[in-house]
């Protein structure tokens, strides 16, 4: 399959048989095979390049209405994107055959490189050309926004979909109303650790308090203990980052036994339970410190289960903050593109519709992800799942920073507050649950990697 000596092009057959071989393996033990597997800079790059591969993979499918040069965009960019990461991976094992098994097979795909980053440019090139005309259609075609007096029977609900939607409609609208809290972590939590239709608690009024000062989801690393007593369970500890504390009747919180972390009910008026209001980077979503003094508790599901809680209700929380990272993209795409420059300024226009076309291309690809994440949800296949929740975080994460950025830096003849509060979301979803360093290390994670 390998072309003649000295090729830098590939078949649609070599294509093809890259992207759909390309993978957690492959990859992994290539990196094997030259003693990098634990290089942290590689494995991050790693983590990108899964997730991008998937992201093509999935724009192929056409769950996403996407113009081809989206696809070919996405395509050639991935699989050039694979030849650097092999490349550095193989280091001077590439310049000659010193009996690597993966140079041979893969030495054509790094000599297209510089081909295939040739090509991506001119798909975009093409894109930018009506790349305005694709957002201003698909924001008149909206019909997956909600209002708000419906988010609480969707959010709720039996099906996913339903708070994908309610997450997206807080994205898009930039809503002050936090819905997060109690559907996306309290309701959540309760649902992987209760019995099947266990309706005892009211989740609507509830969040979860699970990450401590460092701000991490590691079950490792919870310190707060839960102690048995004649009447039950008391917790003593602090828990940092909580969102929705204040307005919560029920706040479920892990904490650790002599089994191991496990998830406890706590009451609002619980007696040894503080309640300290953070200063927030979003001041109409604030975090909260929360302090347990011998607090009582009742021990949800099973003790020991925390760790499997924190992670599931950590997988499902991702997947409902890409759906509000989505609604925060299309938001800023329509504001970008509503200060257009001039047609008669043709050298600026074209620059910002490149720009835009860049931009496009992440929400192309972050949507997809986002979609397989909760398709994966709802047919409750927990590994695939997890996996697919990882990488819609690290996708729509990364789509959002960088739409932001943007925005920011046009700020001028846009609405302050818009970008401002733009900005501010889009920074609040991506560090929530932990930041970029910890989400790309939770994808290999749950890739067994």
């Amino acid at each position: 399959m390998e072309p003649t000596t000295g090729s830098t092009t590939l078949s649609r057959e070599q294509r093809d048989h890259y992207l759909a071989t390309l993978n957690e393996e492959t990859l992994s033990a290539l990196m094997r095979s030259t003693w990098t597997w634990d290089d942290r800079a590689l494995r991050r790059k790693l983590s990108e390049l899964l997730t991008g591969l998937v992201a093509v993979r999935e724009l192929g499918v056409g769950e996403v209405e996407s113009p081809a040069a989206v696809i070919d965009a996405a395509e050639a960019r991935v699989l050039a994107a694979a030849g650097e990461f092999i490349a550095e991976v193989l280091g001077p094992r590439l310049l000659a055959d010193a009996g690597n098994a993966f140079r041979e097979p893969l030495l054509p795909l790094v000599r297209a490189t510089g081909d295939l980053t040739a090509e991506a440019a001119r798909a975009l090139d093409t894109l930018a050309v009506d790349v305005t005309g694709h957002v201003i259609e698909r924001n008149e075609a909206l019909t997956s926004l909600l209002a708000e007096d419906a988010w609480e029977e969707k959010a709720f609900g039996p099906q996913s979909t339903g708070l994908a939607r309610v997450a997206y409609s807080a994205g898009y609208t930039l809503s002050r109303t936090d819905y997060f809290p109690a559907a996306g972590l309290g309701a959540q939590a309760f649902a992987v650790a209760a019995a099947p239709n266990d309706d005892s608690v009211d989740v609507r009024h509830s969040t979860l308090a699970a990450a401590e000062k460092t701000g991490s989801w590691d079950p490792a690393l919870v310190r707060t203990r839960a102690t048995a007593t004649e009447d039950g369970w008391q917790l003593t500890g602090e828990k940092w980052y909580v969102p929705g504390a204040t307005a919560a009747d029920n706040i479920f919180v892990i904490a650790r036994n002599i089994g191991g972390p496990s998830l406890y009910l706590v009451r609002h008026d619980a007696p040894g339970l503080t309640v300290e209001t953070l200063p927030s980077l979003d001041e109409s979503r604030p975090l909260a410190r929360m302090g347990f003094d011998n607090t009582p508790a009742v021990l949800i599901g099973r003790e020991g289960a925390g760790g499997r809680i924190m992670n599931r209700t950590l997988d499902r929380a991702t997947t409902v903050l890409a759906a509000e990272q989505m609604g925060i993209v299309d938001r800023a795409l329509k504001c970008l593109v509503e200060v257009l420059p001039s047609a008669t300024d043709s050298e600026a226009w074209r620059g910002y519709t490149r720009k835009l076309a860049e931009l496009e291309l992440l929400r192309a690809g972050a949507t997809a992800l986002w979609y397989r994440a909760v398709k994966l949800q709802s047919q409750d296949d927990l590994e695939a799942s997890a996996a697919a929740a990882a990488m819609a975080h690290i996708g729509c994460s990364h789509a959002v920073r960088q739409v932001s950025l943007r925005l920011t830096s046009v700020a001028d003849g846009l609405d302050t507050a818009d970008v401002d509060a733009i900005s501010t979301r889009a920074r609040e979803t991506d560090l929530l649950l932990g930041g970029p360093a910890l989400a790309h290390e939770r994808l290999l994670e749950r890739l067994g990697i």
